[in-house]
């Protein structure tokens, strides 16, 4: 009995291990830098405003990125100054996402607290959103434009926020 009750043990202890080992944790997803922008992009169709590659020189002044930490960009702002879009898109070096992201975000505040904006972006500005997952890492300030100019502030924002949501939504899914 005893014999049996040792044989069934390791049994069901090889088993549980067969299964725990059986499955496979899915692989990290890869993107380009431009693969992800495409795809923010064209959740935004027609109203992804962008038209003008940025250059390094806003990377590492505006955005205050280190260069070293960076494996691949890829960055827009509006030509025309009155729109305030722009996105930065950043597939980091290894173990470097954290840095990226603490660069943006100190950016995006700065931008909020101390940039010169139309009073009809306000809402844009203020709805910006920096996203990681791992070392990806972007920077948004999108969507359309907000046509109700007799908006009050607090629609304003509800707008800019529901626009801002289609880029955070495409960037979620990604990594799904």
């Amino acid at each position: 009995m005893k014999r049996m009750f040792t044989l069934l043990m390791a049994l069901l202890t090889i088993f549980s291990l067969a299964a725990c080992g059986g499955k496979e944790e899915a692989p990290a997803k890869d993107y380009s830098a431009q693969e992800i922008f495409d795809a923010i992009k064209d959740a935004y169709g027609e109203n992804f405003i962008p038209d003008a590659d940025m250059v390094e020189e806003e990377y590492t002044e505006t955005y205050g990125l280190n260069m070293d930490d960076v494996a691949e960009i890829k960055a827009q702002m509006a030509m025309i100054s009155f729109h305030p879009d722009r996105i930065v898109v950043i597939k980091a070096n290894e173990g470097k996402g954290e840095a990226v992201e603490a660069a943006l975000v100190a950016a995006r505040d700065n931008m909020i607290q101390f940039g010169m904006w139309y009073p009809a972006n306000l809402a844009k500005v203020n709805a910006s959103q920096v996203l990681r997952n791992g070392d990806y890492v972007v920077f948004m300030m999108l969507g359309a434009v907000d046509e109700n100019i007799e908006a009050s502030e607090e629609d304003a924002a509800k707008f800019a926020q529901e626009q801002m949501e289609i880029g955070v939504n495409a960037f979620n899914e990604l990594f799904k």
